[in-house]
């Protein structure tokens, strides 16, 4: 049997109680005070809203714990997100629209290009992670030694280790946002070792298959050329795809900016849980008991009223 107690009912309850057995603390023998003591408890029974089988809802977690990775290589400052603009404005506005989706988790960002680095420590600071995603513009062409989309991985292992040790009542997400180009020599590490670390994941895909022509920085209109031809960069979805399906999240391709439509958090930062079976209330049940008990004392002292009425007469 389990309960759920109504304080303000179980403290009326014990209240009266107390009243009656002060009230009637000279006849405390008499059939009548003990029915009405009886029907008090028997309606306190029923403010502990006693309930036979069902299960407790589970444990939500407590907050949310987010590893942002972001990829800021030269390809990141193609042209060819949402009519012409550079594909970091998708990873600006998409990092807004996360962080409105999940507004009371704790953030952390990291950044890859020639290496990893975490660009904000842990923060539930949303404001300060979306002016990060507007500023950090990208990798300038002529610096760099290729791209290597895993890049973070063993960072994000770090980081979201450092939260299950730490907070680990919280639910776990990594969100990848990226478009997928390998130009690094070697072959990218597996994300798989992370899935074990997090209860859901987003890889949010950018890029067209065209593909787009690269400004060399942020403030110049340059582009990014080889032997006077610009270059282009064209999104690899089957990598980005491979990541969410090694992570066990789900791919999202971004092409203007809009909801994160076929990805909902678990827990959206507060935690939610199942509703859990309420089982049978049997409260109902006092509460008829205590009904009957009061008919018969009603019943008794109308007799006694009546018998007493009839010696008058």
């Amino acid at each position: 049997m389990r309960f759920d107690p109504d304080p303000v009912l179980l403290g009326l309850a014990l209240a009266a109680v107390v009243a009656i057995a002060w009230w009637h603390r000279g006849t405390l023998r008499s059939p009548s005070t003990w029915a009405r003591l009886a029907v008090v408890l028997l309606l306190a029974g029923v403010s502990l809203q006693p309930r036979v089988g069902g299960e407790e809802p589970p444990v939500p977690p407590t907050g949310a714990d987010v590893v942002v990775i972001v990829d800021r290589t030269t390809s990141m400052a193609a042209q060819d997100y949402d009519g012409g603009r550079p594909r970091m404005a998708g990873v600006t506005a998409d990092v807004e629209e996360l962080v409105a989706t999940m507004p009371e988790a704790r953030y952390t960002v990291v950044t890859t290009d020639n290496d990893a680095r975490i660009a904000a420590p842990w923060t539930t600071d949303t404001s300060a992670v979306v002016t990060l995603a507007r500023t950090m513009g990208w990798r300038e062409e002529g610096f760099g030694t290729g791209s290597d989309v895993s890049a973070g991985v063993p960072l994000a292992e770090s980081l979201l280790g450092d939260s299950a040790r730490l907070r680990p009542a919280a639910a776990r997400y990594l969100v990848y946002l990226g478009d997928g180009e390998q130009i690094s020599e070697t072959e990218p590490r597996s994300f798989a070792g992370l899935a074990g670390l997090v209860d859901d994941a987003l890889v949010l895909g950018y890029g067209t298959a065209e593909g787009g022509v690269m400004a060399m920085r942020v403030d110049t209109d340059e582009l990014v050329t080889r032997d006077g031809v610009a270059q282009r960069s064209m999104i690899d979805e089957s990598r980005l795809r491979s990541i969410a399906e090694e992570l066990g999240g789900t791919y999202l391709h971004r092409s203007a900016p809009g909801p994160l439509t076929g990805w909902a958090p678990s827990h959206a930062g507060v935690g939610t849980g199942a509703a859990g079976d309420p089982g049978f209330g049997v409260g109902w049940l006092l509460a008829l008991a205590a009904a009957a008990v009061l008919g018969v004392d009603v019943a008794v002292v109308a007799r006694r009223a009546r018998l007493a009425l009839e010696e008058v007469r």
